[in-house]
């Protein structure tokens, strides 16, 4: 078994350049397939109302976070991995975020080629602003 370490170490290697450019951080790998992600509140990440953070924004995190989850579980030393790709993305908005958020994203289900996935957005003060689901596709080497 991998240790937790190591997990976040998979996804936490400043290789994904739209994440910087976002601020999204690796907060926790609690398991592997079970990862937090948080995304700091900016005005520059905001609406019209820059106290509002942008809907694009928290879809992005949730991507983030549902692909982190996926990474983590694949099995180490697995030389079929070639990468993965979002197929559906499907958000709900259920309040408006004007704090720092973070999202935690579960492996609902996997096999070897797809991956479906579910996210939890919540603000600084533990309300819950929005959830989704992803589909991603696992590609592997023929």
């Amino acid at each position: 078994m991998t240790d937790l370490d190591t997990l976040r170490a998979r996804i936490d290697d400043g290789s994904v350049a739209y994440w910087a450019t976002l601020g999204i951080a690796v907060d926790a790998v609690h398991e592997a397939g079970h990862v937090t992600l948080s995304l700091p509140m900016r005005s520059d990440l905001g609406t019209r109302r820059a106290d509002v953070m942008h809907g694009g924004a928290i879809a992005s995190l949730i991507d983030a976070a549902a692909g982190a989850a996926l990474l983590t579980s694949i099995e180490e030393g697995d030389e079929t991995y070639r990468g993965q790709a979002t197929l559906d993305l499907n958000v709900t908005f259920l309040n408006a975020a004007t704090t720092d958020v973070r999202a935690e994203g579960r492996i609902l289900r996997a096999s070897r080629t797809l991956a479906f996935t579910s996210i939890e957005v919540r603000d600084a003060a533990d309300t819950l602003v929005a959830v989704g689901r992803a589909t991603y596709s696992v590609i592997r080497r023929a």
